[in-house]
């Protein structure tokens, strides 16, 4: 049962690292949590949910810095890069829907840039592809660590020698 439950979560995360609107590597990481709980700790002890809390963490400043990097690579200064980062997020919100963080991102470099920097619509432009690739790259970045996570969690069950004994829950 408790390896149903992490599996499920953990393929779910490794989808969910693909897809802007999931939180994937958070995902893997309450997987692997409940799974300890399950089991006392005897496998995922609470060093190990230390370190997946850390894996996790990297997946989610990695992800801005990616995005901003993307978008300062074509051209983007402060309010491009702020914009990306704002248009990301907001872009989950306000577009749910597959590419709507893209969008976002896309669209918040392009007015900080035309709006704030007061550069040409050209320049603009440009940076909002730039936090675009950028946004695109990180969710690979994501799924990497998610990989990681992954393969950390299920080498700890696999390498264990001590049978999981589930605790009841009524």
């Amino acid at each position: 049962m408790e390896i149903a439950i992490l599996t499920i979560l953990c393929l779910v995360g490794l989808i969910g690292t693909l897809m802007p609107v999931m939180p994937g590597c958070g995902l893997i990481f309450i997987g692997a949590v409940v799974y300890a709980l399950l089991t006392n700790f005897q496998i995922i002890t609470g060093s190990a949910i230390g370190v997946l809390l850390g894996l996790m963490l990297v997946g989610s400043v990695g992800q801005f810095f990616i995005t901003s990097f993307g978008a300062k690579v074509m051209g983007a200064g402060k309010y491009g890069i702020g914009g990306a980062f704002a248009g990301f997020f907001l872009g989950l919100v306000f577009i749910p829907a597959p590419g709507g963080s893209l969008l976002g991102a896309f669209a918040g470099a392009f007015i900080g840039e035309l709006t704030f920097a007061v550069k040409s619509q050209r320049e603009s432009f440009k940076a909002g592809i730039g936090a675009v690739i950028g946004a695109i790259i990180s969710l690979f970045f994501e799924f990497f660590i998610g990989i990681i996570m992954v393969s950390y969690t299920l080498g700890l069950i696999w390498s264990s020698s001590t049978p999981a004994v589930p605790t009841i829950i009524l």
